[in-house]
C-alpha cells in the first residue's frame, strides 16, 4: 500500500466516469447506508454534493477507494453516506473525506454539520464520536428495521455572530483565557543604558561579547537603545585624558532620550534617591554617583522607556521597588540578552515512513505557487511572501509528496523583542495525512518561536483549514482581536521554582503577561495579570496548558521516570542525532503520542503527571533522561485488542516483549520537550532519583527531584 497515493476528487466530469463504481461500493454497504439508485449519485455529482477518494497505484491504475455524499441548505449541512472499499480500510480514508467536507463547508461559511447514525452500528458511532460529532437526540428508525437513530452534530469552526458573542466556557480548569493582545510593535521597545554597558562595549571586559550582541540587536532594529541626558553629564564630569574623551565623543553619537522638564526630573529623581538609597540605608546615599543614578532613572521613566539596562547591583536589587514606584523595569545585561533570539533553528528533513511524503525546506516561489493554487487570498500571500525585498525573512517549510507540495508552513520571526512571531500553516484538506502534517508543521513552528524563551505567537486563521485550526486549539491558541488570527503565549521550556523569577520577568518584557515573582508552597492557582491590566486567578493546570509547550514543577507535584529503548526514543521522542534514512513513523509527526509498558506500573502513571524518559544504556542508549512530557491518559488493554489509532501514535510493532502479562498499559502524553542537556544516570543516582530498580522500570519522582532534574536538563547554556 506504500506505493499507493490517495486524493479527494470533486471534479464532476471525473466522478461521473466512475459513478458505477461509486454506486457498487454503496450497494455493498446497504445495511449501513440504505439504497439509492445510480441516478441519485449522478445528480449529487452534478450538484457537487459528492466527493470521491481515488487510489492511484504505482502502475498508474486508478480506482475509487471511497466517497462521501452530503446535502443541506445553508448554513446547515448533513452527511448522508460515507463508504470506504474494504481493500483500503484502516488508511484514514473515511476520516479524510469528513475532513475535506468540513473544510469545504467552513470555507463557505456553513455553521453546522449533522449525521444520522443507527445505534446498532457501533463502529460508525465511534467514528463520528472521534470526529467531534456530538449525540444530540435519538429518534425512531421506523417499523421496518426496528432501529434507533442517533442524530449527531458538529459545530463548524466558522466565525458567526453567535460564536463571537459567546463568552469563554466557565469551570474548565484546563482552559484559561489570558486576554492576550496582538503585539504588532510598529516600533522596537526603547531601553536606556548606563555607562557600564557602554564601557563593556568598547573595553575588553568579561561582558564585552554580550554588549556586542546587544548593540548588534539595536542595529538590526530589534530594540532601540538610548542614553539619558544625565549619561552625557556624568561622562563629561568623569572625563579625563584622551581615552575617555574618545568615549565621550562616541557617547554623544548615541540616540538620546528626549529632555524632560527639569522640575519633573528633579522631583522624580528625589523620590527615587530617597526610596532606593536613603530609606534602605545605603552608604552611597547623597554621593555624586547615587544622585546621578537617580537622575538617569528619572529621565528614563519620564521618557516612558521600556526598561533600564545596568550592571549596578544596588539598582538591580531595587528593581521591584522601581517598577512599582515609577513603572521602570530594570534589567541586567545578561537578563536582557536572554530576550534576544538564539541562532536560527534549522529543522532537517522528516520523511513519513511508508509513504512518499517528506517535510523539508522549500523556496518561497514554491510556497507561493502552492498557496495561489489553493485559492489563498492574494493579500495574505503578499503578507507572508512579498515580492519586494523585506527585512523580515520568511522561513518556508513544505510537505512534499514526490514532487508535489501538499502543505506549507511560513514563519516570520518577531522583528523586535516584544513583538509576536507570525505563522501560517496550510494543508490540503483532501490528503489522507492532513491532520498528521498539520500537527507536525504547527509543532515545529511553535518550537522554533519559543526556542529563545517566552513569546507571543499569532497564527493566521484560514477558513476551511479545519485540521490546522483544531490542532491549534489543542495547543492553547485562542481567538485574537483580529478575527483572522489565533493567538497564544508559548514558554518552550520547563518552569520550576529555580527558573520562575527570571522566566516571569522575560514573559512580562516579551509578551506583557505578568506572573507573580514567586510561587507559594500552598499554591493551587496563581494571580496572573493580563496585558490589558486585568487580574485573573488561574489554576496551575490551566496555566500550563495556556503556556504550552512547558512543564510546571509546582509545589507537591510529583512525576515519573520511565525507561525507553534507544531505537524507540529516536522515533517516539525525536532525540536521534542523525537523519532517519528510512523515515519516521507517524507517531513522530503528531502531538499526542503513546508509550506502552507493564500494567503493574499503572499506579505511577497518573494523568496530569510529568513523564520523564530515560534512554537505557542496556539498549545502546545514552544512559540519561533525554525528554519529558505530560501524561494525558492511561488505559490497560489486552494486547490483541489495542486499537489501530493507538498503535499509529506509538512506535512499537510487537507488544509481547514489553511485558509477560496478556495486557499492556497505554499511556498517552503530549507537551513533549527535549532536553538540551542530558541528565545522566550518575547524576540521577547522586541526587537520589534512580530508585531501587536503577530505572529498569517506571520510578516515582518526588516533586523536589522533579524540579531539580528539569533544571539540570534545561539551562540557558543548553538551549543555545
Amino acid at each position: 500500500m506504500s506505493s499507493t497515493s490517495f486524493r479527494v476528487e470533486t471534479d464532476p466530469q471525473l466522478l461521473l466516469e466512475h459513478v458505477s463504481s461509486i454506486r457498487s461500493l454503496a450497494d455493498m454497504e446497504k445495511e449501513a447506508l440504505g439504497f439509492l439508485p445510480e441516478a441519485a449519485y449522478r445528480d449529487a455529482i452534478t450538484q457537487r454534493r459528492l466527493f470521491g477518494m481515488f487510489a492511484r497505484r504505482a502502475d498508474a491504475a486508478v480506482e475509487v477507494a471511497g466517497f462521501i455524499l452530503f446535502s443541506g441548505v445553508f448554513p446547515n449541512a448533513r452527511v448522508q453516506q460515507v463508504a470506504v472499499a474494504s481493500t483500503y480500510r484502516r488508511n484514514g480514508i473515511a476520516s479524510t473525506l469528513v475532513n475535506a467536507l468540513v473544510s469545504h463547508l467552513e470555507s463557505r461559511g456553513y455553521l453546522n454539520l449533522t449525521a444520522a447514525v443507527a445505534s446498532d452500528l457501533t463502529g460508525a458511532q465511534a467514528f463520528y464520536e472521534r470526529k467531534g460529532f456530538i449525540a444530540r437526540r435519538v429518534r425512531d428508525g421506523g417499523a421496518a428495521r426496528q432501529r434507533t437513530i442517533v442524530l449527531r452534530s458538529k459545530e463548524l469552526d466558522t466565525a458567526s455572530l453567535f460564536s463571537l458573542m459567546a463568552p469563554p466556557a466557565a469551570g474548565d480548569e484546563l482552559a484559561a483565557n489570558l486576554k492576550l493582545r496582538s503585539l504588532g510593535a510598529f516600533e522596537a521597545p526603547l531601553y536606556a543604558i548606563d555607562l557600564n554597558v557602554l564601557f563593556d562595549l568598547i573595553k575588553q571586559r568579561p561582558r564585552s561579547g554580550i554588549a556586542n550582541r546587544l548593540f548588534g540587536a539595536a542595529l538590526a532594529h530589534r530594540v532601540r537603545l538610548a542614553v539619558a541626558p544625565e549619561f552625557i553629564v556624568e561622562l563629561e564630569r568623569t572625563s579625563h585624558g584622551q581615552a575617555l574623551d574618545s568615549t565621550l565623543q562616541l557617547a554623544r553619537q548615541l540616540p538620546r532620550i528626549p529632555f524632560a522638564p527639569k522640575l519633573d526630573v528633579d522631583r522624580v529623581a528625589a523620590i527615587i534617591h530617597k526610596t532606593v538609597f536613603e530609606d534602605t540605608g545605603l552608604s552611597q546615599a547623597n554621593s555624586k554617583q547615587a544622585i546621578s543614578d537617580a537622575r538617569h532613572l528619572a529621565e528614563a521613566a519620564l521618557a516612558r522607556a521600556s526598561g533600564y539596562i545596568t550592571s549596578d547591583t544596588h539598582l538591580l536589587n531595587a528593581r521591584e521597588t522601581l517598577l512599582e514606584l515609577v513603572g521602570l523595569d530594570v534589567a541586567s545585561l545578561e537578563e536582557f540578552m536572554e530576550l534576544l533570539p538564539v541562532e536560527d533553528v534549522k529543522p532537517g528533513r522528516d520523511l513519513l515512513r511508508g509513504t512518499q511524503c517528506e517535510a523539508r525546506s522549500a523556496a518561497s516561489s514554491e510556497a507561493k505557487a502552492y498557496l495561489v493554487s489553493q485559492a489563498v487570498s492574494e493579500s495574505l500571500v503578499e503578507l507572508f511572501l512579498p515580492t519586494r525585498s523585506t527585512i523580515r525573512q520568511v522561513r518556508v517549510r513544505a510537505v512534499f509528496e514526490g514532487a508535489e507540495i501538499v502543505g506549507v508552513s511560513l514563519y516570520l520571526a518577531p522583528p523586535t523583542i516584544d513583538a509576536a512571531a507570525k505563522m501560517l500553516v496550510h494543508i490540503r484538506a483532501d490528503h489522507v495525512s492532513s491532520e498528521t502534517f498539520a500537527e507536525h508543521l504547527l509543532d515545529e513552528l511553535i518550537r522554533e518561536a519559543s526556542n529563545a524563551g517566552p513569546v507571543t505567537i499569532e497564527l493566521q486563521r484560514i477558513a476551511g483549514q479545519t485540521a490546522v485550526n483544531q490542532a491549534a486549539k489543542l495547543r492553547g491558541f485562542l481567538p485574537a482581536t483580529d478575527p483572522d488570527a489565533l493567538i497564544k503565549v508559548a514558554l518552550g521550556r520547563p518552569l520550576t521554582p529555580g527558573t520562575w523569577l527570571p522566566l516571569a520577568r522575560q514573559m512580562k518584557r516579551r509578551t506583557g503577561l505578568s506572573l507573580p515573582d514567586n510561587l507559594s508552597y500552598e499554591a493551587t492557582a496563581v494571580e496572573v495579570q493580563t496585558p490589558d491590566g486585568a487580574s485573573l486567578a488561574v489554576k496551575m493546570p490551566a496555566l500550563e496548558a495556556a503556556l504550552s509547550p512547558t512543564i510546571i514543577a509546582w509545589p507537591r507535584r510529583d512525576g515519573v521516570i520511565v525507561p525507553i529503548a534507544k531505537s524507540f526514543a529516536d522515533d517516539l521522542l525525536g532525540t536521534a542525532d542523525q537523519y532517519a534514512l528510512f523515515g519516521r513513523p507517524s507517531a513522530a509527526f503528531v502531538g499526542l503520542r503513546i508509550y506502552f509498558n507493564s500494567p503493574k506500573t499503572s499506579h505511577l502513571m497518573r494523568p496530569g503527571l510529568p513523564i520523564l524518559f530515560y534512554e537505557s544504556k542496556r539498549t545502546g542508549g545514552r544512559g540519561a533522561i533525554v525528554a519529558a512530557g505530560l501524561i494525558v491518559d492511561t488505559t490497560v488493554l489486552p494486547k490483541e485488542q489495542v486499537p489501530v489509532e493507538l498503535l499509529r501514535r506509538a512506535v512499537v510493532d510487537d507488544l509481547d516483549p514489553l511485558t509477560a502479562s496478556s495486557e499492556v498499559l497505554a499511556t498517552s502524553f503530549d507537551n513533549l520537550i527535549r532536553f538540551p542537556n542530558l541528565v545522566t544516570f550518575e547524576t540521577l543516582r547522586a541526587v537520589g532519583a534512580a530508585g531501587t530498580s536503577n530505572l529498569r522500570t517506571a520510578t516515582a519522582l518526588p516533586s523536589a527531584l522533579l524540579a531539580k532534574i528539569l533544571d539540570l536538563g534545561w539551562s540557558s547554556e543548553g538551549c543555545r
